[in-house]
């Protein structure tokens, strides 16, 4: 094994080593209009040093010399206020790149949900619940949409939901497009919400939308509220149990499975600094000074080292998830607070 190895050490040092990437996660503004309890972010105002388009079209460029197929445009605040967005994605698929992109959707109307479909971007709108009261209280802020009716027949399924108006605008644009299936649902578990949770899956299921499913990230705003949402394990087991009734066992633990994309690719911050992932945060330079390239390899090796690192304390403290996907992250910020793993 050590010849091996050994061997492999030396053509990468002769030949060079390409990086496997597949995905380049962009940060293109830290500006958002909610207040979400559970941000690991802070978002709000923009940063004094944000990139600029022709930065991140660079970055972009990098990202597909090193074989990246899709560009994540997704925070760290709501990437819809970002002024130059449109002219960011247009260059983006120019490139042949797919854009996936993460929405509280406050700001989505019928031009813009147009807009999305056709330019075939994979949009995720951040869905709390189907109760007003819920939502408002995990956006922090009141009246946070125009609530609407929906019936799930034209999508193909059956039952009347009541949803935010920008999720029916983009729900409308890809019925009439006849195109790919291009929006899913996504929701962070919280002792706030997770009673309402079942409802979006149920809504869901009727419209045929992912759900995709995330647990808090414990640094931002939701570590500063964790007394508020964070659930014991019981809650979490009785969740994962109310929800297989409604999606199945086989699709929970399909994305439970699932290896976050993010840990395993680029990740450029708002002001152009490497992250290990969207929310953790790392020293290792700035693409504004080195070649992205460069940078990725001397993340991945500082990575590797700090997860072995909180590895080792989680196993020592024989904290491990049962329910819902862990991440690299969320385990960092575990042992970081030693909190306990329970989902």
């Amino acid at each position: 094994m050590r010849l091996i190895r050994s061997v492999r050490d030396k053509i990468r040092r002769v030949f060079g080593h390409r990086e496997k990437v597949r995905l380049l996660y962009l940060e293109v503004t830290h500006r958002c209009n909610l207040r979400c309890i559970c941000c690991y972010t802070e978002a709000g105002t923009e940063v004094a040093d944000a990139l600029t388009l022709d930065e991140q079209k660079s970055v972009v460029r990098q990202a597909k010399q090193m074989r990246a197929r899709a560009v994540s445009l997704s925070g760290s605040g709501e990437p819809l206020l970002y002024e130059s967005l449109r002219e960011l994605i247009d260059y983006i698929r120019a490139l042949g790149m797919t854009v996936v992109m993460f929405t509280n959707g406050t700001v989505l109307d019928t031009d813009t949900a147009e807009f999305l479909i056709s330019r075939e971007v994979v949009t995720y709108f951040k869905l709390y619940s189907l109760k007003p009261d819920v939502f408002d209280r995990m956006a922090g802020k009141k009246n946070a949409y125009e609530w609407v009716d929906y019936d799930c027949k034209d999508t193909g399924g059956a039952g009347r939901f009541r949803i935010p108006a920008g999720l029916r605008n983009l729900l409308e644009a890809q019925r009439k497009s006849e195109g790919k299936k291009l929006v899913g649902v996504e929701a962070v578990i919280t002792r706030i919400n997770c009673d309402s949770l079942p409802g979006v899956a149920r809504f869901c299921r009727a419209a045929g939308l992912k759900f995709y499913l995330e647990t808090p990230v414990f640094t931002g705003r939701a570590i500063a509220n964790y007394e508020s949402i964070a659930l014991s394990k019981d809650e979490y087991r009785r969740l994962y149990h109310e929800l297989v009734g409604i999606l199945g066992e086989e699709y929970l633990d399909e994305q439970r499975r699932h290896p976050c994309p993010v840990e395993r690719n680029p990740v450029v911050r708002t002001n152009g600094e490497i992250g290990f992932c969207s929310s953790r945060v790392a020293c290792i330079g700035n693409v504004r000074e080195v070649p992205l390239k460069e940078l990725f390899a001397k993340a991945k090796k500082q990575k590797r080292k700090q997860d072995a690192a909180v590895n080792k304390i989680l196993a020592d403290k024989g904290q491990n998830g049962s329910y819902f996907r862990r991440c690299a992250a969320r385990r960092y910020y575990e042992a970081k607070h030693r909190l306990k793993c329970n989902y």
